[in-house]
């Protein structure tokens, strides 16, 4: 059976004499494969806000609008020169066995909004460049990477790794996958992750100018934060300020780490 392939490419070019303001759009992506797994792939440079939710169709809808554009912009100068150009927005989107890849570029003089709604079972792979991320409901596998903005993942059971250099995270599990190791790492900002009380795993943490927090009961073992080598007559001590905690006797390993910031480990009360 020939593979069913939907290329969408929209352009929005921004000008001096015809301006347009960016309403609310609507794409439905229909899927090769309704009702089975899939993943969503979104590469964004700047956004004012990306989210990804779940609904109950079996079909992807991207719903995106962008910061109106005003008149006056028109006449901002430059040496001298008239800018008649404020640049434009690019989206495109592809559909191919079920993986649907959403693409945006440069949008340097407004904001993008996007909500893109998935069936449950999608796993996600998100990179953002500037802007907040918003996910929930997913039970796929997740890998949301944001290099200035806040990340807040909620009511998700798949397996997550998460990374932020500027902005705060927010994860929240329904439940946990106890077979696959997750990840939670970030430059500067606060984290902040939520776990079942039954949730059984291994927690490796660290940060550098912090402190990390806990309502789980935890085995700590501090040994590991220590390391000693005697090679060619030369003795070394490393101290790496890790902090391993077995949480309802262990599990697999999960992995927190920030410089700047403070990382809170959060049972949910049944």
């Amino acid at each position: 059976m020939k593979k069913l392939k939907t290329t969408i490419l929209l352009g929005i070019i921004i000008s001096a004499l015809t301006i347009p303001a960016l309403a609310q759009n609507s794409i439905d992506v229909p899927l090769s494969n309704p009702g089975e797994p899939g993943k969503l792939v979104i590469s964004a440079m700047f956004s004012d806000e990306i989210e990804v939710r779940t609904h109950n169709q079996n079909n992807v809808i991207v719903n995106y609008n962008g910061e109106e554009q005003h008149e006056d912009d028109s006449e901002a100068m430059k040496d001298g020169l008239r800018r008649i150009s404020g640049g434009g927005l690019g989206l495109e989107v592809t559909e191919e066995d079920n993986e649907v890849h959403i693409t945006t570029g440069p949008m340097p003089n407004g904001d993008l909004e996007m909500l893109v709604l998935v069936p449950r079972n999608f796993g996600l792979k998100l990179n953002t460049v500037q802007g907040d991320v918003k996910v929930s409901g997913l039970r796929g596998e997740m890998e949301i990477s944001a290099v200035n903005g806040d990340i807040e993942v909620s009511d998700v059971a798949g397996t997550v790794l998460v990374n932020s250099v500027n902005g705060d995270m927010n994860i929240d599990f329904t439940a946990i996958n106890q077979e696959n190791p997750m990840s939670f790492t970030g430059v500067n900002g606060d984290m902040e992750v939520s776990f079942p009380e039954d949730a059984a795993f291994t927690a490796k943490m660290k940060t550098e100018w912090g402190d990390v927090y806990t309502n789980f009961d935890m085995d700590i073992d501090r040994s590991s934060s220590k390391s000693e080598s005697d090679d060619d007559n030369e003795f070394k001590i490393a101290i790496n300020k890790w902090i391993i905690g077995q949480v309802n006797g262990g599990g697999p390993e999960f992995l927190f780490k920030t410089l700047h910031g403070d990382i809170s480990i959060r049972k949910k009360e049944n």
